[in-house]
């Protein structure tokens, strides 16, 4: 089972329909550090994930995690 904001990232990602590179791009760090943070081999500091959600996929959290929910 992944980290959970790991997969928040993920289900984010895949719902905007964003790669990696383009989600990084648009935050301002670099791909290998989104890569590891949505790999969940390095914590994401809530704030950046709030911020990633935000301002990036435009969506909460919570409709991250219904589609995350609904998927499994």
């Amino acid at each position: 089972m992944s980290h959970p904001a790991a997969q928040i990232l993920k289900t984010g990602r895949a719902i905007k329909g964003l790669s990696q590179d383009e989600v990084a791009a648009f935050y301002g760090i670099s791909r290998r550090t989104y890569q590891r943070w949505e790999n969940g081999k390095s914590n994401v500091p809530y704030n950046h994930l709030r911020s990633i959600v935000d301002d990036v996929f435009h969506l909460s959290i919570e409709q991250i995690t219904e589609v995350a929910n609904a998927s499994m």
